[in-house]
């Protein structure tokens, strides 16, 4: 199995209750090899625009509200893919980086 086949998340839920996706970890201390860690924080304010922000702020990119969500999932699944091809774990603005300018806009 693929290491992002079943990844999902419900986005607006955890906004909702005040917290975000902000990462996910790679093999980090982990029991399993192949498993992966969400890494969630409490979010203040301007919960409404978080992952716009956090696209922009890692690739200068703007982001349409109806697409940040599936943008920011296939980030994350970017950075697993990359971090499972380089056997460690990568930087979360690498894989945005990487997501944009060898995915996206090949597109």
């Amino acid at each position: 199995m693929a290491p992002t086949e079943d990844f999902q998340v419900n986005y607006e839920n955890l906004l909702k209750l005040g917290y975000a996706v902000v990462d996910i970890r790679y093999k980090d201390y982990d029991v399993l090899p192949d498993s992966q860690k969400l890494i969630i924080s409490k979010v203040e304010t301007d919960r409404d625009a978080f992952y716009q922000m956090m696209l922009k702020q890692y690739t200068g990119n703007e982001f349409k509200p109806n697409e940040v969500y599936e943008m920011w999932t296939e980030v994350l699944k970017h950075k697993i893919n990359m971090s499972s091809m380089l056997n460690r774990d990568i930087a979360i603005k690498v894989a945005a980086l990487d997501y944009f300018e060898t995915v996206y806009r090949k597109r």
